[in-house]
């Protein structure tokens, strides 16, 4: 099962911002653990100095207090006053680092919507009541949201970039392995990707290269074979022996099949032609639908949306249903249908199938398994061809051995599957 976000561009995106939110949130909480610290120490100094004087000298006591901009509550008049009820000791870090210091039995609480402190030592008769010195961390998370925000933007953006030229090479790759020509990578980003997108270049040309070379060649050889060919079938009709004559003829048609499959292997271009519909084209090639001793049996399910280029699709049904007349057992079972979003075509024999260890081998060019399907008239480039064509029109191919005997060639293609 795909998994859509298994992908370069999302795991970087997450192991940054992860790292981004991670190391925010902890400053967060290093800076609100220093801030309590500094303004424990300053409630600390305000309240001794207030308590001193409010003990030493009570009518000085109302001078600093309105210089220090303190005030002093009794404890009958604070809720009153506006002590947050029920006027007891509330928890934070600046709390916890405030009581310790004020010694045994002392209160301190934190209005929640101001910030301003209440401060009480142990037997007190008054509280003193210290405004707040600095915000409270909740005014600056809006400021904190819009700069984490804006980071991450920033982090995605980066991975974005930093992954382009890895998805530009496996784009590349792609439509390299399935025949669509070599397509330059830009050779961008970091120094690593940039000499790995130099290495893919140069690596696809020369094996480009190497691939029309032998194209180039076979095509020849194919191209050559051909008029000796056609000179032996006719002096084939100077045989006065009628059974050697149709002999010679069934040799030199087999010589001649085989060069054909030569030529279609080495051809690179798709085909242009019409595309016309793959249901209609299997009932006027291959007959009626319910015809019981037919060599080729039709299922189709697909309708009339599934189309394909009229010379690829008759070189992929001729080759599939020339083979399994050959290789299998009729009848030949040609179906279509709709299955997950795709046009689906079928193609099975009853024959002896395939050995589960040969089937992806025998996907390859010029293998034959004489073992299990002997014949003459081939050399093994049959499914390699249809593959090829498969490929091109952005389907995929899959070979194996049906449940009650015989041997399947599945294709799918992108639904829907007609011209543009």
């Amino acid at each position: 099962m795909k998994r859509t976000f298994d992908t370069l561009f999302i795991r970087l995106s997450l192991m940054t911002v992860g790292l981004i939110v991670a190391g925010h949130f902890m400053a967060l909480l290093l800076i609100d653990q220093a801030r309590a610290r500094i303004d424990a120490q300053r409630s600390i100094n305000t309240m001794v100095v207030a308590a001193q004087v409010r003990e030493q000298d009570p009518a000085l006591a109302d001078q600093v207090a309105q210089t220090l901009g303190i005030q002093y509550v009794g404890v009958d008049k604070a809720l009153a006053v506006g002590c947050p009820a029920p006027c007891t000791d509330t928890n934070g870090p600046f709390e916890e680092t405030l009581r310790p210091k004020l010694g045994p039995g002392s209160h301190v609480l934190v209005e929640s919507d101001n910030g301003n402190v209440w401060v009480r030592k142990d037997n007190a008769s008054y509280w003193i009541v210290i405004p707040a010195f600095m915000p409270p961390l909740s005014h600056f998370m809006g400021f904190s949201a819009l700069t984490l925000m804006g980071a991450v933007i920033v982090a995605v953006l980066f991975a974005w970039q930093v992954q382009r030229p890895v998805r530009a090479l496996a784009r590349a790759a792609r439509e390299y392995r399935i025949g669509r020509g070599v397509h330059r990578v830009p050779e961008a980003g970091p120094r690593e990707l940039r000499e790995l997108a130099s290495d893919f270049n140069d690596m696809v040309s020369e094996l480009a290269e190497a691939e029309r070379e032998r194209s180039v060649m076979l095509a020849g050889i194919a191209h050559d074979l051909r008029t000796p060919i056609t000179r032996l079938q006719l002096r084939a009709d100077l045989l006065a022996i009628p059974a050697d004559r149709a002999a010679f003829l069934r040799e030199t048609e087999s010589m001649s099949r085989i060069v054909t499959q030569f030529l279609d292997f080495a051809r690179e271009s798709v085909n242009q032609s019409a595309f016309v519909g793959v249901e209609e084209h299997c009932r006027r090639d291959y007959g009626a639908q319910h015809d019981d001793d037919a060599l080729v049996k039709l299922d189709l399910r697909a309708g009339e949306g599934f189309q394909l280029p009229a010379v690829d699709l008759d070189r992929i049904l001729s080759n599939l249903i020339e083979n399994a007349l050959t290789y299998g057992e009729p009848p030949v079972e040609v179906s279509t249908s709709k299955e997950e979003g795709r046009y689906v075509l079928r193609v099975r024999d009853h024959g002896a199938g395939v050995p589960e260890d040969d089937l992806h081998r025998v996907q390859r060019p010029f293998v034959r398994l004489d073992a299990a399907r002997s014949g003459e008239a081939h050399c093994g480039l049959g499914l390699a061809i249809v593959r090829r064509l498969v490929r091109h029109h952005d389907g995929t191919m899959v070979v194996s051995n049906a449940a009650q005997g015989g041997f399947v060639v599945t294709m799918s293609f992108p639904y829907p599957r007609k011209a543009d």
